[in-house]
């Protein structure tokens, strides 16, 4: 086996505050899969394309998600399929995938855009906003909705709340050295503790009025959540149902949000791509509000998504830790060693993007030479690929379009934007823009 590079006491430092550029770094200097030892644990750092297929696909089964992730998430989204393992992840991924299958996720598409307009509807020109602020909250409106529907009305605003306080203390836990075990009664771990109580009783008193009223045949994603069966007819129980629910939130506003509002910071910063885009929506929509249909006619918006996620990827990397002994490639992987996919150093190897700090939408025109399959994965790979990068792709897609027809907006002056990975990598002190103008034909 190569013999691992230990990391001096200057590259932990920056490995803990920078993790992504200090991996992007290592692996530079040691190649796309990289060995290196920190405080006697074996890291293998990986962002070569076929290492990823060959670990995430064949190996898929003798892996775990990695102790340090598990021991921030399991607080509040431990039962659901994002932290489960083995059989329990088998059983729930069949249930759940179908819930965010393609052909169902179409039929959202145009909330998506409304509550997009109603954004758009509330800035007023002369404002300067919090962009980083307002996408989460838009993102949060749009997951009520499209999961609960007309259930949730008056319950959002404090749902956004606790979220925001389940999430802050994750991001204390992350940026310490050595979080509190979630038993200590440290002041973080009981504001967490008392938001998840209470998240988890909101939530499960719409799953059961909802049950109790035997018709969950609707079209949100509780209604789903609720109809699937697995290959024995068996239901999910109520605390499934829940758990799915929490994972959702989790997952489904707080990367969409920072996908958003990175897409405007580099449009913004890119004037000429950002009037090719406006172009782009211009042209196709004609003064019609967004709609699904619109979307076959802008391979412009789909580039600039698409590298915007390869830039600035909502989850930039994640780890795993092998149940057993088995080697790939020369190198023997044991449990204990941890494997941390950097999809954020994988999306910036030349080889595969020329040029890779700059914001090159083009580069994902269909005309154009693309990069191996498994040098794009801002949604991971393999089995355990995100099960909503359906839902979260479209969403993206239909709020950007919306905001483009809308808006004409700036970055504020004076303020330096560089990201800084918590739960996702977010600008690191947010965004602030101006208001410029809005469409006076944005709708009611």
């Amino acid at each position: 086996m190569t013999t691992a590079h230990r990391l001096g006491w200057r590259e932990m430092q920056n490995f803990r505050h920078d993790q992504p550029n200090t991996i992007l770094q290592l692996t530079e200097q040691l190649g796309r899969l990289a060995h290196v030892s920190m405080l006697g644990i074996q890291l293998h750092l990986i962002c070569e394309p076929d290492a990823i297929r060959e670990l995430l696909i064949k190996h898929a089964d003798q892996l775990h998600r990695d102790p340090f992730t598990r021991r921030i998430f399991d607080r509040f989204v431990s039962g659901g399929v994002f932290m489960a393992e083995d059989e329990a992840w088998r059983r729930q991924r069949k249930l759940v995938q179908p819930v965010f299958h393609a052909a169902h996720i179409e039929q959202y598409a145009q909330t998506f855009a409304d509550y997009a307009q109603k954004m758009c509807n509330s800035w007023q020109p002369g404002q300067t906003r919090r962009l980083d602020q307002e996408m989460m909250a838009l993102a949060l409106r749009i997951i009520c909705q499209t999961m609960f529907g007309a259930d949730i009305d008056g319950v959002t605003d404090r749902i956004g709340q606790l979220m925001q306080t389940i999430m802050a203390e994750a991001e204390a836990q992350l940026r310490a050295l050595m979080p509190a075990p979630k038993w200590l009664p440290t002041p973080g771990n009981s504001r967490q503790r008392r938001a998840v109580q209470e998240i988890q009783q909101l939530l499960m008193e719409i799953i059961q009025v909802r049950k109790a009223q035997k018709d969950h045949d609707g079209d949100d994603l509780l209604a789903r959540l609720l109809l699937a069966r697995d290959e024995k007819g068996n239901a999910m129980s109520d605390q499934q149902v829940l758990d799915e629910c929490l994972t959702v939130f989790v997952a489904g506003h707080e990367t969409t949000a920072v996908a958003l509002t990175w897409a405007w910071v580099l449009l913004l910063q890119h004037p000429d791509k950002l009037a090719k885009l406006q172009q782009e929506v211009r042209d196709t929509l004609n003064g019609a509000p967004m709609h699904f249909g619109a979307l076959a006619q802008m391979p412009y918006l789909n580039q600039v998504v698409k590298e915007t996620l390869r830039l600035y990827p909502p989850a930039p990397g994640f780890g795993r830790t092998p149940t057993e002994p088995f080697s790939f490639n020369g190198t023997e992987f044991k449990p204990g060693d941890i494997l941390m996919f950097s999809i954020y150093a994988l999306h910036r190897q030349k080889d595969f993007y020329p040029h890779p700090e700059q914001f090159q939408p083009e580069r994902f025109a269909t005309d154009t030479a693309q990069p191996p399959r498994y040098a794009y994965a801002p949604f991971g790979a393999g089995p355990r690929t995100c099960v909503g990068n359906h839902f979260a792709l479209l969403e993206i897609q239909m709020v950007l379009a919306t905001m483009v027809q809308f808006l004409e907006i700036s970055l504020a002056p004076n303020q330096q934007i560089e990201p800084v990975t918590l739960v996702t990598l977010r600008p690191k002190d947010g965004v602030r823009i101006h208001v410029h103008s809005r469409a006076s034909h944005a709708g009611p």
